[in-house]
């Protein structure tokens, strides 16, 4: 992958790739597909997703990630508010009856099959004032409140400052590198609207994004 930093403020991120996505989008929330190209591009760490088709592709991956395991339904809306969500799930029987379920609820094809993450739940939600210009907010999934917020370009000293206000339990020298990360995003791609990354499951050793929803405006 070819990394280029964008200026001194930014982690390297990939261009190359950020650009070809944005090329190819229509204005709107991108696919789930676009978005974890975006995240990877970005460098934004990212849970294991294997996408099965059947039961049996199901119980193979999750043989391969190790049980527990998360199931989720493959869609771009909002999977948690349909019900199209299994966590903690253990054994075969199990997994065979959640992947039916979800399957059915959500009308779809495929689940993604996911190991359980353990850790404080956190979001990264980005929106755009102006033109090259987003405010950055970051706070704690179970109470919505936002610990902070600042606009773009994000320092290191400002994404430090971001990350003081949470507790001690996060590793705050990765939250801060992921923030400082969705800005270099940013910076690449102006024409997103808006990023949200929720959750993110952060503990003493990493912080990893388990879902995003990223909108974006024409180009012309």
């Amino acid at each position: 992958m070819s990394q280029i930093t964008i200026n001194p403020h930014y982690p390297p991120v990939d261009k190359r790739k950020i650009n070809e996505v944005m090329e190819i989008s229509s204005r709107g929330f991108l696919s789930r597909t676009a978005s974890n190209v975006l995240l990877d591009a970005a460098g934004i760490n990212r849970s294991t997703q294997i996408i099965a088709n059947t039961e049996e592709q199901a119980h193979m991956a999750a043989i391969s990630v190790g049980w527990p395991i998360a199931m989720k339904a493959v869609m771009d809306g909002d999977k948690q508010a349909v019900g199209a969500i299994a966590i903690n799930v253990a054994d075969i029987g199990t997994l065979k009856v959640e992947f039916t379920r979800i399957k059915k609820v959500a009308n779809v094809t495929q689940v993604s099959i996911e190991p359980m993450l353990s850790g404080s739940e956190l979001f990264i939600k980005a929106s755009r004032q102006y033109e090259g210009l987003h405010t950055i907010r970051c706070g704690v999934v179970a109470t919505k409140k936002v610990i902070a917020e600042e606009s773009t370009p994000i320092t290191p000293e400002l994404a430090n400052k971001m990350v003081s206000g949470f507790d001690n339990s996060i590793n705050k020298v990765i939250f801060a590198e992921v923030i400082r990360r969705v800005s270099a995003l940013l910076s690449v791609a102006p024409y997103i609207i808006s990023i949200e990354i929720s959750p993110l499951i952060s503990n003493k050793r990493t912080v990893t994004a388990l879902n995003a929803r990223i909108s974006i405006d024409s180009r012309d």
